[in-house]
């Protein structure tokens, strides 16, 4: 009898080239949800944060984060990490409050782009 559907290493693929489809079209609409969310993602106590998208069922680029301590397994949406020692202090910057601090002025833009660059490098090399 033969085996019909799809087998686990065809559907790896599959995920694998619309996770980098969606990395190479959709970077721009990535990094500027990632800055929205930074103030928010960053108040509180530092630790380390992990950003990540996801597409919601209108096919928008929704891009979340999370908390973690010590070594994780981390899968292909998973393309910005700031450790716990990153989390930036305002008062370094001439801020009051993260809430006030405008990332894409103090070069988080271009840190969250070659992230997203550096991934890209990565999925493809796997």
């Amino acid at each position: 009898m033969k085996q019909r559907g799809i087998f686990p290493e065809t559907i790896k693929k599959l995920l694998k080239m619309k996770t980098l489809e969606i990395l190479k079209l959709r970077k721009s609409e990535i990094i500027s949800a990632t800055l929205e969310l930074l103030s928010t993602a960053l108040s509180g106590d530092p630790a380390n944060r992990t950003f990540y998208f996801e597409l919601d069922e209108d096919g928008e680029i929704k891009v979340d984060y999370h908390y973690y301590l010590g070594n994780i397994s981390l899968d292909d949406s998973c393309f910005y990490t700031i450790r716990d020692i990153e989390t930036p202090d305002p008062e370094e910057y001439g801020y009051e409050d993260i809430q006030d601090m405008d990332f894409a002025e103090l070069g988080y833009e271009g840190q969250i782009e070659a992230a997203i660059d550096n991934h890209i490098l990565e999925i493809e090399n796997k």
